[in-house]
């Protein structure tokens, strides 16, 4: 019995990772080709290391055990000078290789490029703003690029630490207040790509997630033009109604910078593969559970619940904010990384 429960266990761990195969060997920038550069290195100096210290211990301790009949200490060996320059020298010689090897990677992935597309990037507790300032647009929790593009990403936060990782994608970067750090790189395989924090900010932390939607350039061009001249679409009046009076003061459906920044931008609501900072798909059902209780889906959001909303109220919301969206793109249909 419990057999089976850890073999169906580990089964749902494979199904999980087949969903969104994260991994950092995935080499779909010049970012993951150089951090898969080093890590042949140093996997490669790590084997050789081991095999050398193991079989040396295997040989001694079989080469030197005790005899039958053998008694008191056998003959003491007391330092070996060549011995000992030899794994002096060569441990040396492979830190400087690896030294070497990690300068030329870091100067290559921090290298500027010329051209590239800016997006500041924001992180706030606990989800993320992605400001197209140069495009005129915003969006939040869904950093949307185009594929073959180069970027360089602006990241900073409004509270505390946190830190930007797409591993599928690209390394890590930090987001500290009152600073920008620069992350560079080209995409160069449309898909959805997952995100996560990876400096611990809080009750929320492990539930601050975000995707990264890489787009073909054609539909990247579609996009930021309908965005650039977006005016929120009202698929349900009474749901306009109900986001004007328990919404507005916190969330923008303009698909702009508001003056000030409370919530996440909602002006592409409807386009998003996610819901709440990347915890669950977004479907009109987790949409509607999320507005109710969002405490339930994630412990430690800043968000209030609104039980008090009718189920029609509720179902008019709902039906409002999925209408809010670039038609004729289904993010959803891209390959998940």
């Amino acid at each position: 019995m419990k057999r089976g429960i850890a073999v169906l266990g580990l089964l749902g761990v494979a199904l999980a990772q087949e969903a969104h195969r994260v991994a950092i060997t995935h080499p779909v920038s010049a970012f993951n080709r150089e951090t898969n550069f080093l890590l042949v290195w140093v996997l490669v100096f790590s084997v050789l290391i081991f095999g050398v210290v193991a079989g040396a211990l295997a040989y001694i301790a079989w080469r030197f055990r005790a005899r039958p009949g053998q008694e008191g200490e056998p003959p003491q060996i007391h330092g070996n000078d060549r011995l000992e320059v030899v794994w002096t020298v060569i441990p040396l010689l492979i830190i400087f290789v690896l030294f070497g090897f990690t300068a030329r990677s870091l100067i290559l992935v921090n290298k500027p490029i010329p051209g590239a597309m800016k997006v500041e990037v924001t992180g706030y507790q606990f989800w993320w703003d992605f400001n197209y300032a140069s495009l005129g647009f915003r969006n939040s929790n869904e950093l949307v690029l185009p594929v073959g593009v180069p970027v360089t990403l602006e990241i900073t936060s409004k509270d505390v630490i946190h830190s930007f990782w797409v591993p599928g994608l690209v390394g890590k970067r930090d987001a500290i207040p009152g600073q920008k750090t620069l992350l560079h790189f080209t995409p160069e395989k449309p898909g959805v790509y997952y995100g996560f924090c990876a400096e611990l900010c809080g009750p929320s932390h492990a539930r601050m997630l975000f995707r990264v939607v890489v787009l073909p350039q054609e539909d990247f061009e579609r996009f930021a033009q309908a965005a650039k001249t977006y005016t929120p679409p009202v698929a349900d009046a009474q749901g306009q109604q109900v986001f004007q009076q328990n919404c507005m003061a916190c969330h923008s459906v303009q698909g702009k910078m508001p003056p000030a920044v409370i919530g996440p931008e909602l002006g592409f609501m409807g386009n998003r593969t996610s819901l709440a900072a990347g915890i669950v798909d977004y479907t009109p059902e987790n949409l509607k559970a999320w507005i109710k209780d969002p405490a339930s889906m994630k412990p430690g959001t800043k968000m209030p619940g609104f039980p008090q909303l009718s189920e029609a109220d509720l179902d008019a919301l709902v039906r409002y904010l999925d209408g809010l969206k670039v038609e004729g793109l289904d993010f959803k249909a891209l390959p998940k990384f």
